[in-house]
């Protein structure tokens, strides 16, 4: 009996060990280039070549430097001047914990480096200092693994747990390994609106401040899925692929908005028209009526 005890024991030991190592925290990134090899989804591109090349047209791949000026205000006006702070990875993850998720696993000194970057990148543009900072900063993106494992149990973290370092989580799959080389975990979460609202609407920080860019989430709720909506973020965005087509796309848009419109021709009655002699003439005019309709599960424009 005692040593059946002991072997149980020594069992539930290793298991523990076993999922500790699972979920322990990534060592902590030093440098821009040393967070981007932790993260390193270029090798995705092997198996996946399509889905990868849909990701690099996509906005998603340049979710740092196409918010330059936004980040920019909030860590040189927001922090510097409103609040009187200085910029710490706390700080910077209220932006990039969205924008670029692996910020998570930097280090204290690289989160503050990076936020001089982007006011850098930003301030001094056509500047060389301005343009190495922006060359920098486009290594940080939202990349295949921000949200196939960053991200992916985020909305459940309670249920899920932290992601397994490795492990390539999505709509379908299973715990086991595959012809890929990983892991793969179904996460049913990846295929609702949720998991897109973690960063498309209301964030809430790790110190309870809520950061409000858009209001995606608040309308897709109260004005679509109160009232009857059932399609999803993903049914729109991602019936194309991985290319997340939004508001810059101008087929999104058109299919997003209706509009039409009516001309109607008339004439005043005759009255004077400067430079003309005849006070008798009519005056040409016209009555344009216009209808814009919002056929999106969500308020337009938003982001």
């Amino acid at each position: 009996m005692r040593n059946a005890l002991q072997r149980t024991l020594l069992l539930l030991l290793c298991a523990c060990v076993v999922i500790w190592a699972q979920n322990a925290p990534a060592k902590e990134a030093q440098t821009i280039d040393e967070l981007v090899a932790m993260f390193d989804d270029s090798k995705c591109a092997q198996c996946h070549e399509e889905i990868y090349a849909q990701w690099q047209s996509s906005w998603h791949a340049q979710a740092v430097v196409s918010s330059l000026k936004g980040m920019r205000n909030f860590i040189a006006i927001g922090l510097a001047k409103e609040w009187k702070t200085k910029p710490s990875k706390a700080q910077l993850l209220k932006c990039l914990d969205c924008h670029a998720p692996a910020v998570n696993y930097a280090s204290e000194k690289l989160a503050v480096e990076i936020s001089q970057l982007i006011v850098t990148a930003f301030e001094k543009k056509d500047s060389p200092a301005g343009k190495k900072a922006r060359t920098q900063l486009a290594k940080l993106k939202v990349g295949c693994l921000s949200c196939h494992n960053i991200k992916a149990t985020a909305v459940t973290r309670g249920l899920h747990g932290p992601p397994i370092k490795g492990a390539i989580y999505g709509p379908e799959g299973v715990l086991a390994e595959d012809d890929d080389g990983h892991d793969s975990i179904e996460t049913v979460d990846m295929s609702r609106s949720a998991f897109c609202m973690q960063c498309h609407g209301r964030y809430k920080a790790p110190d309870g401040e809520t950061i409000q860019c858009n209001t995606l989430s608040g309308s897709y709720q109260n004005t679509y899925i109160s009232q009857g909506g059932s399609r999803s973020c993903q049914d729109c965005h991602m019936k194309n692929g991985h290319t997340f087509p939004g508001g810059h796309d101008l087929d999104t848009v058109k299919e997003g908005l209706s509009f039409d419109v009516e001309v109607t021709p008339y004439q005043h009655l005759p009255g004077k028209i400067k430079g003309v002699k005849d006070n008798k003439a009519w005056v040409p005019s016209v009555v344009v009526t216009a209808k814009i309709t919002n056929n999106t599960g969500h308020r337009v424009p938003d982001g």
